[in-house]
This record gives structure tokens, sequence and C-alpha cells, in this order.
């Protein structure tokens, strides 16, 4: 066993780890190092942090790097966290709690399982091949519906349990890091990211054809209200348009495993049927989406 001396106790069995998980890289180890152990020592993790790293589960691995991310996204951002949500036992609600003009946003982060995703898209490519391979959009969406009904329904049992209150907002964030061999961006197959296809039923791009073949009109992307499961089970695309969901203010789309440039690309969506509706412009969103009510229907567009 390499043993890193020099550096805390905690570090160093962070980092010892990562050396061996990854052998062929310079880079990884220390940058993933600094960032976990920065993040254990903010007090804001679970006190099993390191035993779940080390213990050699890539699900567990990304998944705190997920929250690191976004713990340091959120402290460049400015914000003061809730303290009171970590204790001894384990964590005691959501993954972080922050405040805004006296009122708390609970953000509830979670990195699907590459459940159902072919293999052949998760396997990296050999040493000087060159293959062309089909985006598994659909059971990638599927990926991030699950994710999102478990989150929905953990942040109603916190919410049962008092320990947040209904007027608090809540925000799942997902990383889709693990859908994919190496993720370039976040995109679904309505060219919009996946945190869009999830919650509101926009589906692919369509261009009319006349009944001669030829193109009639302009390219516009056609409703998709579910897409199904192996099993034939339909599954709901129009989450935001579910009072079901309105326990949930937003969801964070994102899908790096570092910020090796200091930037996290996140997507945020918000709900239009929210309980407790959050703010616009807030978490240094890349990318912001809302829907507006007009009449019947509502437009869903970038601010």
């Amino acid at each position: 066993m390499t043993v890193i001396r020099g550096i805390s106790g905690t570090k160093s069995q962070i980092m010892d780890f990562l050396a061996r998980r990854f052998p062929q890289n310079s880079v990884a180890p220390d940058y993933f190092g600094d960032l976990l152990s920065t993040y254990k020592d903010s007090g804001l993790a679970p006190p099993n942090l390191v035993t779940e790293i080390t213990s050699g589960d890539d699900g567990k691995l990304w998944a705190h790097v997920w929250e690191a991310l976004l713990y340091h996204h959120l402290l460049a951002c400015g914000y003061d966290f809730r303290r009171d949500r970590v204790r001894k036992s384990g964590q005691h609600g959501p993954d972080f709690g922050i405040v805004h003009n006296g009122q708390t946003i609970w953000i509830e982060a979670i990195t699907p399982s590459p459940e159902g995703i072919p293999q052949d898209w998760l396997d990296p490519p050999k040493q000087g091949e060159c293959k062309v391979r089909t985006k598994p959009h659909e059971q990638m969406l599927l990926r991030w519906t699950s994710a999102l009904k478990a989150k929905r329904d953990k942040l109603k049992c916190y919410l049962e349990q008092d320990i947040i209150a209904p007027t608090d907002c809540t925000v799942i964030a997902v990383n889709s890091c693990r859908l994919s061999d190496f993720a370039v961006e976040d995109l679904g197959i309505s060219q919009l990211p996946f945190a869009i296809e999830a919650v509101f039923p926009i589906g692919p791009i369509a261009v009319p054809i006349s009944v001669d073949g030829r193109p009639d009109g302009d390219a516009i992307r056609i409703p998709r209200y579910v897409i199904q499961k192996s099993n034939g089970a339909p599954i709901s695309t129009a989450n935001f348009l579910d009072p079901c969901y309105a326990n949930v203010s937003a969801v964070i789309g994102g899908y790096q495993r570092e910020m090796l440039k200091g930037v996290l690309y996140i997507t945020l969506v918000h709900n239009p049927l929210a309980t407790a509706r959050l703010p616009r412009g807030l978490l240094c969103a890349t990318n912001e989406y809302v829907a507006d009510q007009e009449g019947d229907h509502f437009i869903v567009r970038r601010i």
C-alpha cells in the first residue's frame, strides 16, 4: 500500500485510494483528493464519506464527487450553508441547505447509475479505435425520471418528518456523468438538456413532410408525454405538469466529473406548479429555464 506523507490522515486515505483507482492518470488523484478532502473538512459532508469513497464502489465515489462539486460551486456563489443537517450518526435531511434572503433552499443530489444503458455506450474507445455509436437517449432519460421520482419521494419524507418546512424551496440536483463513458454535453433527442426533457413533454425534432415526400414546413420539437421502459410500461416525461411534483421547486442538471477549468456548467429548470417557488436568477446556473403560463398552456423558455 502506498502511504502519502505530509498531509492529513483523511486526505492521505483518499489520495491513497485514488492513486490506485486512477493508476495511469497523473492529474486525477491530486485533483479529486483536494476536491473531496476540502469537502470533508467543510463539516457538510456525510460522516461516512471516506469509508464510502475508499470502498471501491464507483457509484459512491462519483456521488460524493458530485456533492463536492456542488459544495465548491455554491461556496463560490457566496451562499451560507445550514449546518444543522449533519450529525455524528449521519446526515439529517437533504445534502445541502443554503439561505437566501432568509429563505432556506434545500438541495438533494443524485448521480443515477447506468442501469439499462448499453455497455457499448459506456465503454471508452480503445486506443487507435474509431467507431460510430448511437446515443441511447431514451434509456438515459429513463434514468433521469427514475432519479427524480426517488428524490421527490425522499423530499416528501423530509417534509412529513418536519426536517424541511412547506415554505422551503427544494431542488433536485442530477449529475448524469455515469450515463456515458465521457460526457461533453447533456443534451437529449430534442437538443435541449435532459433536465428539461425529464420534466416537460418535449420530444424529438421533426420536419413535416408532404404527401409527395417533400419537406413542408420548419423543423419543430414534437410533444412526448411518455417513454417506455423495456417491459413496455409508460413513464411520464411531464413531471412538472403533475401536481405530485409540487414539492419540488426546481431541478438542476449537470454532467461533469470535474471543474478543472473552475466552472460547473449546470442547467436549472423551474417547476411552474411548485408549492414554494424558487426565485429566478439564483444558484449561478449556466442555463436557466422557466415555464410561463399563457392561457391554457405553458411556454418553456430560457432566461
